[in-house]
């Protein structure tokens, strides 16, 4: 390559540079700009997390002492300041199962109501929603209580369902349908809760006689 070719291969390259800086260069600001942006939103993101993490082992505390007053004031601004956090959605599980503790369905079954609308894992709605059947049966409502099971529940939640809509239809006196939700949620039900749902059929044995 002759020295004559060099300098006409620098000055096309002269040529490109100074026809593609602008967008080049506004590209790569833009690039750098976009990296620190999302690091910058992750961090935050962190640090958000943290503080509720901080706030949530708080709310324990409290619940704990029987603080009721301070306990539903850390839930409220969880719920408001971190509700994109798990520690929110944990934090109104918790209220609403202290609620139930005092028989305050309203309060137990608004915090439930909550999380169904605004928990972003599935599995966490999934418990709200079955607490939400359980807090209507308590509260005399025993069909809006089973319109609120799920025709087909999630996977892993089909036996507390029909554990739920054996006792809700033995107490309406439908022992059959009592027995049927229970065999249905024996067979699939965790070890934990075999034996307990045992006894539930155990105790319905005339049915299976009469039948």
């Amino acid at each position: 390559m002759s020295h004559y070719d060099d300098e006409a291969q620098v000055e096309e390259l002269k040529k490109w540079w100074k026809e593609n800086r602008a967008p080049l260069i506004a590209g790569l600001v833009l690039g750098l700009s976009g990296i620190v942006g999302w690091q910058y939103w992750q961090s935050f993101e962190a640090r958000r997390s943290a503080e509720a993490s901080q706030m949530f082992e708080t709310l324990k505390l409290a619940a704990n002492q029987n603080k009721v007053g301070e306990t539903r004031a850390i839930v409220e601004k969880l719920k408001s300041e971190y509700a994109r956090t798990p520690y929110a959605a944990s934090g109104a599980l918790l209220a609403a199962r202290l609620a139930a503790d005092r028989k305050d369905w309203k309060i137990a079954g608004e915090e439930l109501q909550w999380v169904d609308d605004h928990a972003r894992d599935d599995g966490i709605r999934q418990i709200a929603r079955l607490r939400q059947a359980r807090v209507l049966w308590q509260m005399g409502k025993p069909e809006d209580a089973l319109k609120r099971i799920p025709a087909v529940p999630e996977a892993g939640f089909e036996p507390l369902y029909d554990e739920l809509r054996g006792d809700i239809k033995l107490a309406q006196g439908d022992r059959l349908a009592a027995r049927e939700a229970y065999q249905k949620a024996l067979s699939g039900a965790a070890a934990a809760n075999r034996e307990l749902i045992q006894r539930k059929l155990d105790d319905l044995a005339d049915v299976a006689a009469a039948s």
